[in-house]
């Protein structure tokens, strides 16, 4: 049987395209002539999967699954690539069919096919809130929307907000948060070195504190235990912490917001108000001070959200609604990547010492803050990281909503599904990655002495134009918290193993309680 492939068809500016099921073109607006590629591929055979039933879906097999926990849902989709192998088709009452793909080749074709049109599952509830907000205009930012007005602010946002350089001119003052974070441990430590507070809103505090650097280009003095109850920083931590929580909660459970305003949804709303009216007046002084930088200064170079500010393309709304998604989205998810970095760190202490061995050599005594010379010297820090983010990553992995069928190993994805690229369980794949339960950082090192990565096998920032916009910011944040407290403390964990939960990302699960001893 020939039958018409459902590959790319490319035209002479190289760009994708697909033929429609009525047997036109579809040009997608780009100039240039198709050029016919025609292949023989064999008949579709149906995704494998457990039994789907009308309404209900797959539910029946899920609700039945022995042990299952809503919380570590992994362990049920690690069960059903046992079952049926690396592709796996699901159906929940409410969703999309879902596809499930395990294989980073199979990873990298759905990335490699979607790249021109990225379409991802929006933030709902905050899509919402901002839909039905006048000052949004139904404008929702590069976080929630897709397509045409996704990549209208996406292609302005992304050469600022990723160049190296830009992100380096953040590095001195993300150290001295940093090292004011350390005097704050030695101060909440009791005499056996262990915290005395919910290390957890430490982290959460430092990591509001380094992204208010680049968001709001100001320190807002999350670590003063002086901070006046309704003060404008402490309701700026607060709006942040409780936006993230919100929409952790709204995306998950029953979902009674799309019904009536439920409390998490108004707190979202309200939280989102706050941190809108924040930007709205840092955006409005900046634009003030650029003006007189301008007028008195020739080498003056402005900086990252001063760029944003200056793109054409680009409206103050805009520019406002990507500084309110950066600061939830860089203070929770970093504190709990941070938490998990720490964790692993302190449980592996052959680790731990090859790391201080690096620090010591490039940092010295330590004094100064760290340079981009000494951070581009840190290649074990680097490393370490990487291997946090495959063993406890901060999500599953990347999803795509396919605009038209697609054609994989045999199987015919219909339009309208989305894949879920399981990212976090290829990490876990000991085909992937030898020894993959253990923490093995050398294993990213320039030399592979583990054998070479399959560049999809590990995403915890995502893949392509669709790739986490604050993805430099993050790292370097990180990468200069690990070098500040492990080239001045030794940290311990004396406690049962960390677990985590589920809920729209992973995050910790219980206390945080490290000891912090001083090295000598």
């Amino acid at each position: 049987m020939r039958m018409l492939s459902l590959r790319p068809w490319v035209n002479s500016t190289g760009r994708l395209a697909h033929r429609s099921a009525a047997g036109q073109w579809v040009h997608r607006n780009i100039p240039g002539r198709w050029v016919h590629q025609i292949t023989t591929v064999l008949p579709s055979t149906e995704v494998p999967g457990p039994k789907c039933y009308p309404l209900i879906g797959s539910l029946m097999d899920l609700i039945t699954s022995k042990g299952f926990d809503k919380e570590n849902s992994y362990r049920y989709f690690m069960k059903l690539f046992q079952i049926y192998g690396p592709v796996v088709k699901v159906k929940f009452p409410g969703q999309s069919t879902m596809v499930l793909i395990l294989k980073p080749e199979d990873a990298e074709k759905i990335l490699q096919l979607t790249k021109d049109n990225p379409v991802r599952k929006s933030m709902e509830a905050l899509k919402k809130a901002r839909y039905i907000n006048p000052y949004y205009e139904k404008k929702a930012g590069i976080v929630v929307e897709n397509g045409e007005e996704w990549w209208r602010v996406r292609s302005k946002v992304q050469a600022p907000v990723l160049k190296p350089q830009n992100v380096l001119t953040y590095l001195k003052d993300m150290d001295q948060v940093t090292l004011d974070f350390l005097d704050r441990i030695s101060r909440l430590r009791n005499s056996e070195g262990q915290i005395t507070v919910n290390f957890q809103e430490e982290l959460s505090k430092w990591a509001l504190e380094s992204i208010c650097l680049v968001a709001l280009n100001q320190r807002v003095q999350c670590f003063d235990p002086s901070l006046p109850s309704g003060s404008q920083p402490e309701l700026i931590v607060k709006a942040a912490q409780t936006l993230m929580n919100a929409v952790k909660e709204c995306e998950t459970g029953l979902k009674l917001w799309k019904i009536f305003p439920t409390k998490t949804f108004t707190q979202l709303k309200d939280s989102m108000e706050i941190l809108t009216k924040t930007c709205e007046a840092v955006v409005h002084k900046m634009e003030k001070e650029m003006q007189e930088k301008e007028a008195n200064n020739s080498d003056y170079q402005p900086n990252m959200v001063e760029q944003l500010i200056l793109e054409p393309g680009l409206s103050h709304k805009d520019v406002i609604t990507f500084m309110v998604d950066l600061i939830p989205g860089g203070t929770e998810t970093t504190s709990d990547n941070a938490a998990v970095l720490l964790y692993l760190i302190a449980k592996n202490p052959r680790v731990q010492a090859k790391l201080q061995e690096e620090l010591d050599c490039v940092l010295g005594d330590g004094s100064g803050n760290i340079t981009p010379k000494q951070l581009a010297q840190l290649a074990y820090t680097r490393a370490v990281l990487k291997e946090s983010n495959r063993l406890m990553p901060p999500m599953f992995g990347p999803m795509r909503i396919l605009q038209e069928d697609t054609h994989l190993n045999g199987h015919i994805l219909r339009k309208g599904w989305s894949v879920f690229l399981m990212n976090a369980l290829s990490g876990w794949d000991e085909e992937q990655f030898p020894q993959c339960s253990e923490f093995v950082p050398e294993r990213w090192l320039r030399h592979r002495p583990l054998g070479n990565i399959h560049p999809c096998a590990s995403l915890p920032f995502s893949h392509g134009i669709r790739m986490c916009v604050g993805r430099r910011i993050a790292e370097q944040e990180l990468h200069t918290l690990i070098a500040r407290i492990f080239h001045r403390y030794n940290l311990d964990w004396k406690h049962d193993d960390l677990e985590r939960t589920y809920k729209y990302v992973f995050f910790p699960k219980g206390p945080m309680q490290f000891t912090f001893t001083e090295r000598k």
